[in-house]
This record gives C-alpha cells, structure tokens and sequence, in this order.
C-alpha cells in the first residue's frame, strides 16, 4: 500500500468521523435552537392572552359593565377578549393559535377537543400540578405544533354570578347564549385550560436548511483541506521521498563512474531474465569483456585518462544495447553484457559489433584501445554464476590469443 493511499485513508477517517461528530453536535445544536425558540413565542403569546385578559378586567370592564342590564357586551369577558384579539394574529401568522379550552363552556366555539380533554383531566384529577404550565406537541408533519397550557381554576366568587345557574345569571347574557351552557361552575373547580400553539415546523426547517448550509460548508473545507494536504504531500513528501529513493536506488544499483548498472544489480536482472527465458524456452546469452592493457593506461596517461576510457566505453557499449538489453561494470576495467532472446551467434555478431566500436574510434588522450571479448549462452541448466564463469574462461582464452578479439565460450559439461 503506497504512502499516498495510507494517508488518504487516515485522513479520509479522521475527516469522516470529524464531520459525523461535527454534523450531530450541529444538528442537536440547531434542533435545540429551534425548540427554544419555539417556547420562546409561546411563552410570550400565553403572556399576551394574560395581558389582554388584564386588560379588560381592569381597564375595559369597568366601563362596559354599566350596559350589562340594557344588553350583554361579550367584549367585557377577559377570555373572550384575549381569544378575539389574539384570533387576528393567525392571518399574518398561520398555525398560532390561543384557545381557552372548557369542558362546559358558555361560548360553544371554546368547548375542549379530545387532546384538551385530557390536558384538562390531568389538572382535574392532580395529576398535573395547578400551579404549573404543561407543555408539549400535538400534531404531525407541517401541522406539528408544540402547546402551553394553564389551567383555569374558579378563584373569584363575581365569576359564579354568570356561571352558576341560569337563574342568577344576567338576562342579556342567557338571550346570547342561552341557558343550556357554562354553568353549574364551583369554586375552586378548574372548568378548562387557557392553550397556547405555537407551530414547529417553521423554526424546525429553518434549522433544517441552516443544518445543511453548515454541513455543504464544512463538508467543501473538509474537501478543501483534503486536496490542499494532498497537494502539500505531494510537494513535499513524496515528490522528495521518491528522488530521494531514486538517488538511493541509483547508488545501490549503478556504478557511479560509468552509469551501468552494478553487478549486483547485474545479478538481479540476469536471475529475472533467466526465469523468463526457461518459461518462454527462448534463448539468453551474457557477453564478458575488459579493456586490453588497461594498467599500462593508467600507469602512462594517469588514472584520470583510464576513468575517461571506462566511461567512453560504456557510452559506446549503450549505443549499440537494444532497450530489453542489459550492460554492467563488473569491476575494475571489467563489463558484462545481457543480451535477452539471443541465440549464441547474434551474440558473437553483437560482441564483434561492441569490439569493432571500442577499436575503431581512437580515445581522447589515449589514443586506441582494444578489448578482449568471451560470449556465453545458457543452456537452461546451469546457473547464473556458470553462466558467468563460462564467459570469463572465453575471455581469457581470448586474451591468449594475442587480445581484441571475440571468442565463444565451451558448452557446458
């Protein structure tokens, strides 16, 4: 596995769980925000309907209680009051509702639903505190809604002259109503609950889509910061790493002073062109040379003209390699050469090619130079180093005989 996908895949992880941990920390943030602010307005339209109803009782009953023998003003009653003025919010505010909810109302519009009922049986019945509000959601989907309720609980003996029975009730009132509805009221009896909607689906899909906003962002930082650091590995990592590796493969594998490869690396690919060559039952030769009289070079023209002459004989052995060929410095003023599918008398033509290239062309300061060549093929049994040998002993069989010439090794025994 490279260095490259190692890191993509940790980063890949840590910027996965980053982004879950991040996206449900965001989500349970902007849900609470949403819940909150929902109570919020609910919270203030129940303090709404408190002031309206105040407000009546204080200010506007006083004056209008004065007709109540003449006629019947609903206006003067507090609920009715808060319920009217709070109904003409929902036109400019759709789903926020105020309702003073009663088991037996005066007003028919104000009777409990099913849900209200049971709001009102919990305070009934204790299982509700009645000095507390009761909040919580009813409905679903875009009717989702989330309600405060209080409840309404007879504390003042005036509200007994109107609920108590037909029979003391103000006439005016029973011709609007009538005398079927809103009596048989007791104190300290809690009659229905003063409610309060407010939608949730509004702040809901508002920080839906906040949600989302927040995520595409973190999400495109998140794909930013990836390509910038992959970039930066790039740069910075594996484009050094892998010039350095291939320095360090340069230094381990090739000679330095003439650019062959080395022998061990020789070895390698001599061992990897072998197997190839046994499974495809092709033919492999190795062709073995050194430089004639290389010391009496160095002893007369210096050690720097012999390293020019090892390095323009490497020059003019590439030349004439095929690109599926392999050449080598052996050591010292020894090379080996790898020729792959060639049967033993290419070898010869192309050993004879590489002597006549070195010979013919004289060298600078030197002047010519010749060199001795043994030429080996594999019979697909002996190993690397038979082969090698067989090469060297051609080679120096070559040297007996007067030098700068090829010479073709025994077949193995």
């Amino acid at each position: 596995m490279s260095l490259r996908l190692k890191f993509n895949l940790v980063l890949a992880v840590v910027l996965l769980v980053a982004a879950a941990g991040a996206g449900a920390y965001v989500h349970r943030f902007l849900q609470q925000l949403a819940i909150e602010e929902v109570q919020h307005n609910s919270q203030m339209m129940m303090n709404a309907a408190m002031a309206i109803r105040d407000y009546t009782t204080e200010l506007v009953k006083p004056h209008l209680d004065v007709t109540l023998a003449e006629k019947f003003l609903p206006q003067t009653v507090p609920a009715f009051a808060a319920t009217e003025t709070l109904r003409r919010l929902q036109s400019r505010f759709p789903g926020y509702e105020y309702k003073e909810a009663v088991l037996n109302p005066t007003n028919l519009r104000d009777r409990a639903n099913e849900w209200e009922e049971r709001i009102i049986g919990d305070f009934r019945e204790g299982r509700s505190d009645l000095k507390k509000e009761v909040t919580g959601e009813v409905g679903e989907g875009m009717h989702r809604a989330m309600y405060v309720a209080r409840p309404i609980t007879i504390k003042q003996a005036q509200c007994m002259a109107c609920h108590s029975t037909p029979a003391v009730a103000p006439p005016t009132m029973l011709k609007v109503y009538g005398d079927k509805n809103g009596f048989g009221w007791g104190m300290n009896e809690t009659v229905g609950i003063q409610v309060v909607k407010v939608p949730m689906y509004f702040p809901l899909e508002k920080a839906r889509q906040t949600f989302n906003t927040v995520m595409a962002a973190l999400l495109g930082s998140f794909l930013l910061l990836f390509v910038v650091l992959n970039l930066s590995l790039s740069s910075l990592v594996i484009g050094p790493m892998a010039r350095l590796n291939s320095k360090l493969e340069d230094l381990a594998t090739k000679d330095f002073l003439t650019d062959l490869v080395n022998r061990r690396r020789f070895f390698e690919r001599l061992e990897t062109e072998m197997a190839d060559t046994r499974i495809k039952k092709s033919s492999l030769s190795v062709v073995m040379f050194d430089i004639d009289f290389f010391k009496r070079i160095n002893d007369t023209f210096g050690h720097d003209s012999g390293d020019v002459v090892l390095k323009s004989t490497a020059l003019r052995v590439r030349e004439l390699l095929r690109t599926s060929d392999c050449a080598a410095r052996f050591g010292g003023e020894e090379f080996i050469i790898l020729l792959k599918e060639t049967p033993v008398d290419a070898a010869m033509a192309m050993a004879e090619a590489v002597r006549a290239r070195i010979a013919g062309v004289p060298f600078d300061s030197v002047g010519h130079v010749s060199a001795s060549f043994g030429v080996a093929t594999w019979d697909h049994h002996e190993d690397a180093h038979a082969l090698i040998k067989r090469a060297d002993t051609a080679l120096y069989v070559a040297k007996s005989k007067g030098r700068n010439c090829v010479v073709q090794a025994e077949e193995s025994v």
